[in-house]
């Protein structure tokens, strides 16, 4: 009887050092989150505050923000906020933001950031790694897009949602309500407490524009710009009816995005200067424009009378695609 309480004794002992171990791990990892620089406050408009570890400073430019840092702004003021992934955060007046999670790891060496907006609005350019924003109804998940989210409390609280490039997907908060919806550039979706997102229906521009105006500069005011183009293919003979169409599908697809590409090309970026004449220069800007039309996505297929099969594509071109032609001119 002894010997057994003995083992007892030590196994319990044994079970609360790994117990304190883990929860020591936890608060680590924890603070670390906290710890790590996040990105800096790029412009300012007015005056916005961060509040860190229960202290309030106002920000300033070139200052840093870290994990778990909230950034509220105050009447007619907004602030930019450079993010290290390469995302950039425009927030709106009267808006609070909370840096939740930074560049968590989720495994396969791939990093998520969660951003909580509270109040007001935030306009967001996605970077490389996986981006969520969180609000008090609605989850946005996305990487390599564009997209303003918002507030609203009357009558009843809401989150709006504007997708200005690529493609966003968004659900309730309460992962039981409804499905998650995919939302693609020029549409915007509501999602009220309690209710899945609503249909999205095409943005009207004078929404995209008050928007705009809230949390960007008057010069940085761009778009967004909705392409379409079709692409057609004969399906091959001496092959399956399911290779040949696959095949078919796909040659359109690739017609399509060739004419996407010459469309691109036509659109004025900056000042007269058109995408065209940015990419006869510039090799760089050439590939991540090709790379770019390459996110392009498929929003109707029809197979004609002919037998043919037609695609017909659409593309975004919002602010982040801006942003690569700007940052070529600095």
């Amino acid at each position: 009887m002894l010997l057994k309480t003995t083992y007892y004794i030590v196994g319990l002992r044994k079970h609360v050092a790994l117990c304190f171990v883990l929860i020591t791990l936890l608060n680590f990892h924890e603070a670390d989150s906290i710890a790590k620089e996040a990105g800096n406050v790029k412009d300012i408009k007015g005056t916005a505050n961060i509040l860190r570890e229960k202290k309030t400073f106002e920000a300033r430019k070139n200052d840093p923000v870290f994990g778990a840092d909230t950034i509220r702004t105050l009447n007619d003021s907004r602030v930019k906020v450079w993010v290290i992934d390469d995302s950039l955060l425009m927030i709106g007046e009267n808006s609070r933001v909370v840096l939740s999670e930074y560049l968590k790891e989720t495994g396969k060496k791939d990093r998520s950031s969660v951003f909580n907006l509270m109040d007001g609005v935030l306009n967001v350019i996605v970077g490389k790694s996986a981006f969520e924003v969180h609000t008090p109804t609605a989850v946005t998940a996305s990487r390599g897009t564009s997209y303003v989210v918002w507030i609203e409390k009357e009558p009843k609280q809401k989150t709006g949602m504007v997708v200005t490039e690529g493609r966003v997907e968004v659900r309730n908060r309460e992962e039981t309500v409804g499905e998650k919806v995919l939302i693609s550039a020029g549409k915007i979706s509501y999602v009220e407490a309690g209710k899945p997102p609503t249909i999205a229906i095409v943005a009207p521009p004078e929404i995209i524009q008050v928007l705009y105006k809230k949390t960007l500069a008057p010069e940085e005011i761009w778009g967004p710009v909705i392409l379409k183009a079709k692409g057609s293919a004969v399906p091959p003979p001496d092959v399956s009816p399911v290779q040949a169409r696959l095949m078919a599908l796909r040659a359109a697809k690739v017609e399509a995005l060739r004419n996407l590409l010459e469309q691109v090309q036509g659109v004025t970026i900056i000042g007269s200067s058109k995408v065209g004449d940015y990419i006869l220069k510039n090799d760089f800007l050439k590939s991540s424009v090709e790379g770019f039309i390459k996110g392009a996505w498929v929003s109707e297929e029809r197979l004609m009378a002919d037998g043919s099969y037609e695609v017909e594509m659409e593309i975004g071109l919002g602010i982040g695609f801006r942003r690569m032609f700007l940052e070529q001119e600095d």
